[in-house]
This record gives structure tokens, C-alpha cells and sequence, in this order.
């Protein structure tokens, strides 16, 4: 998930309308219920407040850890004579399992919080995610590859409730002035979680800082910290809407997102434009350990650091950066030169044989990655019309969600056959983006 003036593109509207089936345009909202004290109110945003942080560091938690587990040559997880090129693509595949996960579930999550209530949809997700963490450090003690994949898609599909913690918070927010000052403030748990998660993730997963240490332990961690979350949320949330009983399941809402998507003929092209860049992003995002793994032999430890480097940048370029230029340019000339730029930095990447000057290049596509995502959004919703925002900013979702599937498969089958060729793929990736972008803006 993403952010604004952290993690890119937190666009609150596009994560709590139709990603889980509450788009204004559609349906009538439902009646909020508003928790009966103000004991109760406060204890039920710090739920979702915790959820929300425990998720996004689950998530980042694994940045450093899965490259150098799956590339490393005395792994029992795959017999010695299995090749670097075969692990890569393993690796691919297994990345792509989380977002594949969100983007089955988020819809189904969705049509589940309108039948049943936000506050069964969190104790289920929760403790869901719970189990698939569990599962993760399990298969990584006993070197099960098909019980590890089992346990990622897992924590993806119900990693979804991010939408609903953002519903939540909608639901217990008064005003406008005050939804503004909490979706901020969960912007901000979203940066400090990437980069807490990231960091311990290396330190914890790294034996050459101590002994007891190992890549499972994060996870053990990390599920510890999300059955204190499932006990936060058991017995100190309190429902804040309606439940609507008669509504049905739709368990293929995804495909039919990405339909209304080409079929909406004036942004289709701009869909397009984001989803390749997302790919773009993803690539860099998700390749990067890799790449130093293998032509540095980086640690755990040393890929928590460069994750802690990376979140520097990332947080100038959608912050300092994007409020210093919105002020003097329109945003859609700001995205298109931070496509442009962007293309230059991915293909960049390949060339240089000196690490810092390789460091340098990754924390500057950072920076415009960081700035160029919530201008891609702003662009998606300016072009629609005021009364299909909702579905608009929903299908957002959805597409975000299959790029961040399709990228990292791309990605191992593109390492497999040239090391290093991942990067100009996400360079391809991000010069088609600008080449449509350019010519149809123009």
C-alpha cells in the first residue's frame, strides 16, 4: 500500500471506496455507529492504528531477508545443483504471491466488511495474518518451499485489511478536518513502519551479528506483534456501521475491476500509464537485493541498511521534493518528467561497477519514484468525473495490485536469462509509460 507524504500515493479515497465495495456511486453509504464513550472511540482507533502499523511492518519485514535466503548456495531449502538462474525465478515467483493474494481477496474482504461488519472482518484478518507468518517462519526452520509460498499468498490475501482500517477511520471521524489529520497520521506510522521493518528484518535474519539470530525470527516477531494486534482488536474495537446481511458475494470483483478499466475509454490510456510504472517501480523495488546479494554479497543486515537509505529518499521525493514543486507546476508536467527521469535512472542501474556510485542512482530513482506515484494518482483522478470518483479511485486498486504481481515474475524470468536485465526491463517498462503518457497528454 502507498502512500503521500511517506510512501507515495496515500490516497485515503482510493483505498476505502470500491476496493472494498463502499463507492458513494454505487451504493448508499451505510449509517455510521459511532462507539457509545469516548473511552471506547480512543481505544478503538489505536486498534486500528496498531493494525495498521503491524501490517505495513509486516510487510517491509521481509525486504531483506528472502534474496540472500534463496540465493544462497548452502540453502537445504533447494539441492546444491540447483543453478542461480532457477533460484531467481523462484524467488520471482514467491514475491509475487503477496500481491497476487490482495488482489484476489481485497474485493471478496470487501463484500465480507458490507455483510458482516468492519469489526469480524478485522478479528478475522488479523488473526489470519497471524497464521500465514506463522507458517512463513515454520517453512523457513524446516526448509519447505511450498509450505513458504503457502504462507506469503496467506498474509497477501488477508493483508487486505489495510482498506478497512482506512474505512474505519473514516467512520470515527467527525469532520472532514479531522479525517485529513488521521489519514496523516497513518501516512507517517506507514514511513516509520517501512523503515523499522526493513532494519529489523536484516538485523534479526542476520547470523553474523549473533548466533541465535536467523531468517525466521523476524517472522516469529512479526506474529507475535500481530496476535498482540488480533487481542487489540478482539476486545477493544468496537463496530463503527451498519451491517447490510442481504448483500452477495462476488468472488471475481478483481477481473470485473480490470473490465470496467478498458472500458472506460477517456482514462483507460492513463490505467495504463500507471500500471507500467508500478511494474517499473516494483522491479527496482524488489530486485535491488538481489542485484547487491549478488555482485556485492551483501548481508541481511547490510539490505536492512540500504532499506533504511532507500525510505530516506523515498520520504524526500513524495514530501520535501513534491511540496517545493507543486507550488510552481502542474502535476501532470511534474509526472511527466518524473516519468522520463525515472526511465533514465532504471536503465542506469545496469551500468556502473562502483557501489556507492550504484547507491547513488538507486537513492535518486527512490526519490522521483517517491514523488512521481501520488502525481500518477492525482492524474487518474483528475480526468474522471466527479460522480464515479469512487469506482474510479477503486479500480486504482486493483491495477496496482496485478502489477505488483505480474512485476516480480517478469522479473526472475528476465534475471534468469541475463543477470542485470531485470533493470532495462523496468526502464522498457517505464519508456513505454512516458512515450503514452507524452503523446496522449499532448
Amino acid at each position: 500500500m502507498v502512500k503521500t507524504k511517506i510512501l507515495g500515493a496515500f490516497q485515503p479515497e482510493a483505498l476505502y471506496t470500491k476496493n472494498f465495495s463502499l463507492s458513494y456511486t454505487e451504493r448508499k453509504t451505510p449509517q455510521k455507529m459511532k462507539p457509545k464513550s469516548k473511552k471506547s472511540k480512543r481505544f478503538s482507533l489505536f486498534s486500528i492504528y496498531f493494525t495498521f502499523f503491524v501490517d505495513s511492518l509486516s510487510w517491509s519485514i521481509i525486504f531483506p531477508i528472502f534474496a540472500p535466503y534463496f540465493l544462497d548456495p548452502h540453502n537445504p531449502l533447494f539441492s546444491p545443483e540447483t543453478s542461480f538462474a532457477t533460484r531467481t525465478s523462484l524467488l520471482g515467483l514467491f514475491l509475487m504471491a503477496f500481491s497476487l493474494g490482495q488482489f484476489l481477496a481485497a474485493p471478496i474482504l470487501g463484500e465480507y466488511v458490507d455483510k458482516h461488519g468492519r469489526r469480524k472482518a478485522l478479528i478475522l484478518s488479523v488473526l489470519f495474518t497471524c497464521v500465514g507468518m506463522i507458517t512463513t517462519a515454520i517453512s523457513i526452520k524446516i526448509y519447505s518451499l511450498v509450505f513458504l509460498f503457502l504462507g506469503r499468498l496467506i498474509t497477501g490475501v488477508f493483508a487486505s485489511n489495510l482498506s478497512v482500517c482506512l474505512a474505519c477511520i473514516s467512520d470515527l471521524s467527525s469532520t472532514e478536518k479531522i479525517k485529513v489529520k488521521r489519514f496523516s497520521f497513518l501516512s507517517v506510522l506507514t514511513g516509520v513502519s517501512f523503515i523499522l521493518g526493513a532494519f529489523l528484518g536484516g538485523k534479526l535474519s542476520d547470523a553474523t551479528i549473533h548466533p541465535w539470530f536467523s531468517p525466521d525470527i523476524p517472522f516469529w516477531l512479526a506474529s507475535l506483534l500481530t496476535f498482540a494486534n488480533f487481542l487489540f482488536v478482539l476486545f477493544g474495537f468496537k463496530e463503527t456501521s451498519t451491517i447490510q446481511p442481504s448483500l452477495q458475494f462476488n468472488f471475481l470483483e478483481s477481473f470485473h475491476n480490470i473490465k470496467k478499466v478498458l472500458e472506460t475509454k477517456k482514462i483507460k490510456w492513463i490505467y495504463t500509464v500507471y500500471f507500467l510504472f508500478l511494474c517499473a517501480w516494483t522491479l527496482i523495488f524488489q530486485f535491488t537485493p538481489v542485484l547487491v546479494v549478488r555482485r556485492y554479497g551483501f548481508t541481511n543486515s547490510q539490505i536492512g541498511n540500504l532499506a533504511l537509505f532507500m525510505g530516506i529518499f523515498w520520504a524526500l521525493g513524495s514530501s520535501v521534493l513534491n511540496k517545493s514543486l507543486i507550488s510552481r507546476y502542474r502535476s501532470q508536467k511534474i509526472l511527466e518528467w518524473c516519468l522520463v527521469l525515472f526511465t533514465l535512472l532504471c536503465a542506469s542501474i545496469v551500468f556502473p561497477a562502483h557501489l556507492y556510485l550504484r547507491l547513488l542512482i538507486l537513492g535518486l530513482s527512490t526519490l522521483i519514484g517517491g514523488l512521481a506515484w501520488p502525481h500518477c494518482t492525482n492524474v487518474i483522478s483528475s480526468a474522471a468525473p466527479k460522480e464515479v470518483q469512487g469506482k474510479i479511485l477503486g479500480l486504482t486498486q486493483s491495477i496496482q495490485s496485478l502489477s505488483m504481481a505480474l512485476a516480480p515474475l517478469a522479473g526472475g524470468i528476465s534475471y534468469q536469462i541475463i543477470p542485470g536485465s531485470v533493470f532495462l526491463l523496468a526502464a522498457a517498462a517505464c519508456l513505454t509509460a512516458s512515450l503514452i503518457y507524452i503523446l496522449k497528454n499532448r
